[in-house]
């Protein structure tokens, strides 16, 4: 029995912030849960699923996150609670669905868990989703660590069910994936036993219609007819918590600010001398704190990790009750609105507000950073050794090296995003000039545009539809071949858009974690039932070129794509290898001992440009990591001197 399924109540734990998410749903009797893999959110999913071995839950990987939503949406519209989650880039794909069921709410107990990412460490922004629950009008709770994220969770589904509209819980990476202190709750003896059922006009006419008469005027009212409640709840919670201080000076924060926050004020000596409200709840606001903090205070600091969305609202309800008082925060850029927070920051930020009643810390911070910096080697995240990325992107860059015109290639996002990472690239390399090409020296500087998922195909046919005389490239993985792709690949058949499209099915949604993707031949829980045929899937799109290739041989990875290029119209080459990690796990196979031969070796670092970790250099001469080295081929493949021995013998 692992701690998630534990039934000792009051047992303490230690558990990541998604687990401690997924043991709070599982608290408050989820049975259903939905999620399109995305860091720093995954492991609450993979944490259900291992908890269905023992309870029964339903729980699946949806194709992406707007389908993971509708799936779970449904299954609350007849009776099961149920969660689904995501991180912020993925809250973006479910904002049509999501903007609307709140005009008609939900039946049993849905969650929507969304987890952010500030400092942007996984993801290409810094986007707060807690906008999202501000501008639908619904419940935002934000934990500030794992066990509130616990309780948080539990609580989330009767509040849903009292209020009928979904609940949304708002992480982020720092308390996601960090650990904490979780004293285990309840777990209820048997599942829910209310019957399945559907009522099209349940207490409302057309209730889950939202054309049906009256009309989505009128449900937009019922929306509104709610927040009545939601605010009598957030007044009396014990989430929010108030505390009067002996100084004109406040404090406002929430989520995990007000865990720095609650660090810092012990720090400076501040505890018992400002006012502070720590918010559990970051919409909608407690207003009876609100009143005692504005009739006490003449200068109030708001913390928070992301945009300024607590602040906004605060400073709205100061000016709505016509009090004049200082307010500093986010919006003056008092607290920097990039990058995360922390204690120091926080510190600093108090300081800098309350001045001579705070006691200076400044020379009595345990460590100096600038103390390390010319201890630590920065360096970025690369390809895996063997990564069959390695092979597609090197057939790719000879394919390029041949055409005369500036190929643009437009990314995607999974671990092939890395070739856009620009790793030993030069410090500068902005120009003024409008078209110029850029020798390509590693797999790294292979890309030319990385958005989101699905822009590299749509972009690809924007670029090719506006006349651009080069190829246009667009690359995706499997995952996200069959998360975005799909209406764009109809995009450009319909249109006849001459672009070329690579699919590197690796077999797995590897970035995150290797949770399985709709390729991939696993029994896994949670895994698709039936495996999909991208070659077949392409092929019904009514693609008339289509290249199939093993992407360890990188003679034939080069051809099938430059004949792609010479195709008048969309072509799709689809670059096949299962993720060189999960071979290795599941073949446990003997190593081939790939090895260098250092009198052939001319140190001309061909090798070195393929980007593989397991190629050193030293010496003038290239080197073998055995530690990393997984047998690949690649490098014996590319080595124009024949030095490299040994590897798989790709059939």
């Amino acid at each position: 029995m692992s701690s998630i399924t534990d039934r000792n109540e009051g047992k303490r734990v230690l558990l990541m912030g998604n687990e401690a998410i997924a043991r709070g749903a599982l608290e408050g009797n989820v049975r259903f849960a939905t999620a399109y893999p995305g860091t720093p959110s995954s492991e609450i999913l993979e944490t259900l699923l291992k908890a269905k071995l023992e309870i029964p839950i339903y729980a699946e990987w949806s194709i992406n996150e707007k389908v993971a939503f509708e799936v779970a949406f449904g299954a609350s519209l007849v009776g099961v609670r149920s969660l689904v989650a995501m991180k912020n880039a993925g809250f973006n794909w479910v904002m049509d669905p999501f903007m609307t069921i709140s005009y008609t709410g939900c039946k049993a107990g849905m969650l929507i868990v969304v987890a952010d990412d500030p400092g942007a460490h996984y993801s290409s922004n810094e986007q707060d989703t807690r906008f999202g629950a501000e501008y639908n009008k619904l419940l935002c709770f934000e934990p500030s660590c794992q066990d509130e994220a616990r309780l948080m969770a539990r609580d989330a589904f009767s509040l849903s069910e009292s209020f009928e509209l979904p609940i949304f819980l708002r992480s982020v990476t720092r308390l996601s994936h960090a650990s904490g202190d979780v004293t285990l709750g309840k777990l209820p003896d048997a599942p829910d036993e209310r019957l399945l059922g559907f009522n099209k006009h349940w207490k409302i006419p057309y209730r889950w219609n939202v054309y049906g008469p009256p009309g989505a005027v009128s449900k937009h009212q019922w929306l509104l007819s709610r927040q009545g409640m939601i605010q009598e709840y957030v007044e009396t919670t014990p989430y929010n918590k108030f505390e009067k201080g002996e100084l004109p000076f406040a404090i406002i924060s929430s989520g995990i600010g007000a865990s720095y926050c609650d660090e810092a004020i012990k720090n400076l000596g501040l505890s018992g001398k400002i006012s502070y409200l720590r918010l559990g709840i970051a919409r909608p606001l407690p207003i009876k704190f609100l009143i005692e903090l504005l009739n006490t205070c003449k200068l109030v600091l708001v913390v928070e990790e992301g945009d300024p969305v607590v602040e906004g609202q605060f400073r709205r309800f100061t000016q709505k009750q016509g009090k004049c008082l200082e307010i500093k925060g986010k919006e003056d850029n008092f607290i920097p609105q990039f990058d995360e927070i922390n204690t120091d920051v926080v510190e600093e930020a108090i300081q800098k507000a309350f001045g001579e009643t705070v006691k200076n810390r400044s020379l009595e911070k345990p460590y100096q950073l600038e103390k390390f910096k010319e201890r630590v080697v920065p360096r970025s995240s690369t390809l895996c050794a063997g990564c069959p990325h390695l092979g597609s992107y090197w057939g790719l860059k000879k394919a390029i090296q041949k055409e005369k015109e500036v190929v643009v290639v437009n990314g995607d996002i999974g671990c092939y995003e890395q070739g856009g990472y620009g790793i030993f690239s030069k410090k500068d390399l902005s120009s003024p000039d409008n078209h110029k090409r850029y020798p390509i020296n590693s797999p790294y500087t292979i890309l030319d545009t990385l958005y989101v998922m699905g822009s590299g195909a749509s972009m690809a046919q924007g670029m090719a539809q506006s006349g651009y005389p080069g190829k246009c490239v667009g690359v995706c993985g499997d995952s996200t071949f069959f998360h975005a792709i799909l209406p764009s690949l109809a995009n450009g058949v319909a249109n006849k858009a001459n672009f070329t499209l690579l699919v590197l099915d690796n077999r797995w949604t590897a970035m995150t974690g290797h949770q399985p993707s709709p390729t991939s031949c696993t029994k896994d829980p949670g895994a698709p039932q039936t495996i999909l045929s991208i070659p077949e899937v392409v092929k019904a799109f009514g693609v008339q070129d289509i290249h199939i290739v093993n992407a360890y041989q990188v003679n034939e990875v080069q051809a099938a794509i430059e004949k792609a290029f010479t195709f008048n119209g969309p072509s799709v080459v689809i670059l096949e290898g299962e993720c060189m990690l999960q071979v290795v796990r599941h073949t446990k196979r003997k190593w081939q001992k790939t090895i260098i031969d250092q009198e052939k070796c001319t140190g001309c670092k061909t090798c070195i440009q393929l980007g593989c970790p397991a190629i050193n250099f030293k010496d003038g001469k290239a080197l073998i990591d055995k530690l990393q080295c997984v047998d690949c081929g690649l490098c014996a493949q590319v080595c124009p001197f024949e030095a490299i021995e040994g590897g798989i013998e790709w059939n």
